[in-house]
C-alpha cells in the first residue's frame, strides 16, 4: 500500500471508530477525544518495528481491543502479518470490519484466549496494557519464533520488569528500543530468545 493509500485508510479507520464507538464499547469517551493522540502514538509503535531492520515477519497484538495500535501496524508495516487477538466478541467483531473496510490483506483476527493461538511463529509481540513483560511472555510463548521481541508502554519501573523477565525467563534480555512517550510513559521492546518456559509466570 502506497503512503497516500496508507493515510485515506487511516482517516477511514478513524471514521469507523467514531461511527461504532459507543455501540461497541471500544473507546471511552476520554479516548475518543484523544483519538488523534492514541493514533499518534501507534505511529510510533510502527517506527520502533522498523528499527528491527526488516521489512516483514509476524507481529501478534495481545487484547488487540478497538485495534490501537495494531490496526496502525498493519497499515504502515504491509510486508508484516498482523494478527490481532482479542477474547471480547464485539471488538473482535469491529476488528473484523476494520479490516475488511480497510482492504488489510496482511492482518488475521484471531477471536479468544491468546493462549489456544497456534499455528503461527511471531517475531514481535505487542502488548498495550496487557500485563507484565515476564507474564505477556508466559501467555504467549507457544508461537514464539526463536527470538521474539516484546513491545509496550511501560511506567518508570520497567527496568525491574526486564530483570524479572529475564530471571523468570531464564534468558538474556536486551533493549531494542527506550522512547518517552509525549503523554505519559515509555515505549519499550525487549528482544530475547523465545519458547522458554517462565517460572513464576507460566
Amino acid at each position: 500500500m502506497k503512503h497516500d493509500g496508507q493515510a485515506e485508510a487511516l482517516e477511514r479507520y478513524r471514521e469507523l471508530l467514531q461511527r461504532y464507538h459507543g455501540a461497541l464499547d471500544l473507546l471511552s469517551d476520554r479516548g475518543l477525544e484523544e483519538l488523534e493522540r492514541l493514533v499518534g502514538e501507534a505511529e510510533r509503535y510502527a517506527t520502533t518495528v522498523r528499527l528491527l531492520d526488516r521489512s516483514e515477519g509476524t507481529l501478534l497484538d495481545v487484547g488487540s481491543g478497538s485495534g490501537l495500535p495494531g490496526v496502525v501496524l498493519a497499515l504502515r508495516l504491509p510486508g508484516w502479518r498482523v494478527i490481532l487477538s482479542e477474547r471480547r466478541r464485539r471488538r473482535a467483531s469491529f476488528l473484523t470490519l476494520v479490516a475488511g473496510q480497510l482492504a488489510l490483506a496482511n492482518v488475521e483476527v484471531f477471536r479468544g484466549d491468546v493462549h489456544r493461538l497456534s499455528g503461527v511463529r511471531v517475531d514481535v509481540v505487542v502488548a498495550q496494557g496487557v500485563a507484565s513483560f515476564a507474564e505477556v511472555y508466559a501467555m504467549t510463548r507457544a508461537v514464539h519464533a526463536g527470538e521474539v521481541v516484546l513491545m509496550s508502554r511501560k511506567g518508570p519501573e520497567w527496568r525491574l520488569e526486564a530483570d524479572a523477565l529475564a530471571a523468570e525467563c531464564g534468558a538474556a534480555v536486551a533493549v531494542v528500543a527506550e522512547e518517552a512517550l509525549e503523554h505519559r510513559g515509555t515505549l519499550v521492546a525487549l528482544r530475547l530468545a523465545g519458547g522458554h518456559a517462565c517460572r513464576s509466570s507460566g
